[in-house]
């Protein structure tokens, strides 16, 4: 590695609904990454990495912005970041540098975005209606697809066409080159489970059973979280197709690795290893069934717990950092890694003197996360704090409280009973002055249904059955709302 000169280049690459847990670095047993396990072992693996939102449009805004979601309004799939917030690619154009993107950032397909050259952006065009009608305790229209959709598929995918076009870009750049940032969005291995014969093959052959959080009974579910497996239709979901849930999502993180190794090879290749930060990430995991859940838009560890990998100039190679960290971080990195000023009003802290073994003294000890969409009745947060995790809703509920060294499946909830020891108690209270630290959970949860209430009604949508984004207006294509900002003017 380079270890005295500048990051030149910048390579973010974010998957879609990869958990943490799913790679061979991270210690699956049965998955099998390759390209992510020789990057990992040739950079740092941020082990503690978490979403700020376990949604795709809500994740992506934080991860673009280094800012919260109750900041942006982005509170769901159908309020999608506009640009209107300094971003990315707005920093970097006011200082004269490009971001370039090929696939998925699930931005508002109206928004302004300087200095972003998109050549073919995958943005949220359809409105996902289920937001509006959160406290409906329905299941969500036509979720039961989803898993007939799990099967060998013939002929390319998107993410192929993405890898192809990052691969083109990459061959007309070569050592010496104005300073560069490319992001590569990958659908993969997003739901629905489409995969290539030859991987569904061996995961078929080697995913025999279900893991025992797969199976009932639920104890970590409360109300809410009930709503939200109603929702999913989790109770209808038999064991067999939970199995091909994981031999089809197993399949497409081995294709989606195979694309990384690919983009991998031709920076090397063009001479562009040694001068390149690697960045690579998820807006969020898959729950896969565990505690009776499917998908995302959950707390619990499948859900909001995300890979992060480093590999560049001066980065530590084969080191597991413990840090607690999260997706806003990722845009003060770019910013150091370029030599652009990191902007003051962001809530994340720059990676690069983590990974190269320095210490981040001004860093917080906690990590935040806030869930505001379909499913939910009510507002979720997320405290990581050393090794608890504390979960809060609102509306009453007892918050949650896991201790993950003890219990990393998180079967056993510190605060279900009525009398808790002291201990917990203590701990409960240092990750609630946290979250207030944040934000006002009652105050922001008002915010996000009150604006949703009233999206629904500009929207004309009266019916549930209209919340399938297929199905929306019947067939009509209705116009993408904008967030709303709490803070436009920083």
């Amino acid at each position: 590695m380079n270890e005295g000169g500048a990051v030149m280049n910048v390579l973010v690459i974010m998957s879609d609904e990869h958990s943490h847990q799913a790679m061979g670095c991270s210690g699956h047993g049965i998955v099998k990454t390759p390209n992510l396990d020789k990057l990992a072992r040739e950079g740092v693996m941020f082990n503690q990495c978490y979403t700020n939102s376990p949604l795709c449009t809500p994740a992506r805004a934080s991860f673009f912005t280094g800012r919260y979601v109750h900041e942006m309004g982005t509170w769901d799939n159908a309020t999608p970041y506009d640009g209107k917030m300094e971003g990315i690619s707005h920093r970097l154009h006011e200082h004269g540098l490009a971001m370039t993107s090929f696939g998925k950032l699930d931005f508002h397909p109206e928004g302004r975005y300087p200095g972003l050259d998109a050549p073919r952006p995958k943005h949220r065009s359809q409105v996902d209606a289920g937001a509006f009608f959160r406290s409906s305790n329905q299941p969500r229209p036509k979720v039961e697809e989803r898993f007939k959709k799990i099967k060998v598929r013939q002929g390319d995918s998107y993410d192929d066409g993405v890898r192809d076009e990052a691969i083109e870009w990459l061959k007309g750049k070569k050592p010496g080159d104005e300073s560069w940032m490319l992001y590569v969005g990958f659908l993969h291995p997003h739901f629905p489970f489409l995969t290539k014969q030859r991987h569904w093959d061996d995961y078929n052959e080697r995913v025999k059973d279900i893991p025992e959080a797969a199976k009932p009974p639920f104890a970590s579910l409360n109300e809410p979280l009930k709503s939200l497996r109603t929702h999913f239709g989790g109770e209808s979901v038999d064991e067999e197709t939970i199995r091909k849930s994981h031999v089809g999502y197993y399949s497409l993180i081995a294709e989606m690795d195979e694309n990384i190794g690919q983009l991998l090879t031709v920076l090397e290749e063009q001479g562009l290893k040694e001068d390149t930060l690697i960045i690579y990430t998820s807006d969020h995991g898959e729950q896969l069934g565990n505690h009776g859940l499917w998908f995302k838009c959950c707390m619990f560890e499948e859900s909001a717990r995300i890979p992060l990998i480093m590999r560049g100039p001066g980065v530590r190679q084969g080191a597991v950092e413990e840090t607690l960290v999260s997706l806003v971080d990722i845009y003060p990195t770019v910013c150091e890694a370029l030599r652009v000023p990191v902007p003051e009003h962001i809530k994340g802290r720059s990676l690069l003197g983590i990974a190269k073994g320095r210490q981040d003294t001004g860093r917080e000890d906690y990590v935040f996360s806030e869930y505001h969409a379909h499913g939910m009745p009510v507002g979720m947060y997320m405290i990581r704090y050393r090794h608890y995790k504390y979960v809060y809703f609102t509306g009453g509920y007892k918050p949650q409280l896991f201790d993950l060294e003890a219990d990393p499946r998180e079967m056993h909830d510190l605060n279900r009973n009525d009398s808790v020891s002291d201990e917990v108690q203590a701990i409960i209270g240092q990750c609630h002055s946290r979250l207030l630290d944040v934000c006002d959970p009652e105050a922001v949860d008002t915010r996000a249904q009150a604006f949703q209430e009233q999206t629904r009604i500009s929207l004309g949508i009266s019916s549930y059955t209209q919340a399938d984004p297929a199905s929306v207006g019947g067939g009509e294509k209705l116009p993408v709302p904008f967030p709303e900002y709490m803070n436009a003017d920083d």
